[in-house]
């Protein structure tokens, strides 16, 4: 196989699945977007769930690879959660809420994957809030488990914003909303300040 080609395939297929969904997007379409034909893509991926895993493993990578980054050169933990928010913030842009709605509908075995690795995530959570208490950041007075389960299902909220708020408001904007509230109710005054400065900053 060529690895190359493969890393191509699979970069081209994310944008796709993630501007338009997953069912919407064909095998074909991919195939034609890449100017390679339908035969070549299948002797790389056997199917749409293989490609699929592949490109949620692949973003996974590239976003452990920018955490490693965010961990080295934070300043607190506060610091280090506004910008895992602002990376959030730019796979929102790009992503079409019918992306999850897909995942959780029409590919099970893919969306089993992506729950497993979200209870990874929110241990992580917890262990980084620890951490904030230490630092004086955040709060002491509040359960990390309990805020990082609320924080997990206030996400699962997200990805279905379209149908709760009739597609009032953007996906970024509701994430917005759902992280200023979430920050500001864990920091101490100390954190809110660093927040506030960051926002005023960065507005």
């Amino acid at each position: 196989m060529n690895t190359e080609l493969q890393q191509r395939i699979i970069k081209q297929a994310t944008r796709m699945f993630l501007c338009n969904g997953i069912k919407s997007v064909t095998m074909d379409m991919i195939a034609s977007q890449l100017g390679i034909s339908k035969r070549t893509l299948y002797e790389n991926f056997k199917e749409k769930n293989e490609l699929l895993l592949a490109c949620l493993e692949s973003q996974e990578m590239e976003r452990r690879a920018r955490l490693e980054v965010y961990f080295a050169n934070r300043k607190n933990v506060i610091d280090l959660l506004l910008n895992v928010y602002e990376d959030i913030l730019r796979f929102m842009r790009n992503t079409s809420p019918m992306f999850f709605v897909d995942m959780e509908r029409y590919y099970p075995r893919v969306n089993d994957k992506y729950e497993n690795d979200k209870e990874c995530h929110k241990q992580a959570t917890v262990d980084l809030l620890k951490e904030g208490v230490g630092e004086g950041v955040i709060r002491a007075d509040i359960n990390m488990e309990i805020v990082a389960t609320l924080l997990t299902f206030q996400f699962e909220l997200l990805k279905k914003s379209d149908q709760i708020f009739n597609s009032k408001y953007t996906f970024t904007e509701i994430f917005e909303t759902i992280f200023k509230s979430f920050i500001r109710g864990i920091a101490t005054p100390e954190g809110v300040k660093y927040t506030d400065e960051f926002f005023e900053e960065n507005r």
